[in-house]
């Protein structure tokens, strides 16, 4: 396997462990918008290919499908790591055993 598409699958997994050690950090009732981090990720990822396939195509290089998979895999990554922030800025980055906040009123 091209170490680029080894890359990619790397930056893939790194993107999945952190979605799931935010959710872990998340209280028990929150923990599936941790998912959601993904769908985020993987939207990136599956936008970049479909622009970059069609930008490979137009220049016929021999490693040119390697090189836009590394790089949807690198801005899925980034993507599902802004939406990480986003989450935890959110939720106020409470511990799980912190329980839920007391309701205003």
């Amino acid at each position: 396997m091209p170490i680029r598409i080894t890359l990619g699958f790397t930056l893939i997994g790194l993107g999945l462990i952190a979605a799931g050690l935010a959710g872990l950090r998340l209280p028990a009732g929150d923990r599936i918008a941790a998912a959601l981090t993904l769908v985020v990720g993987g939207g990136v990822g599956v936008i970049t290919l479909a622009i970059g396939a069609n930008v490979v195509d137009d220049f016929e290089e021999s490693t040119g499908y390697e090189n836009v998979f590394l790089l949807a895999s690198a801005l899925g990554l980034g993507a599902t790591l802004a939406s990480i922030a986003l989450l935890r800025r959110r939720s106020g980055d409470r511990a799980p055993s912190e329980g839920p906040r007391p309701s205003e009123g």
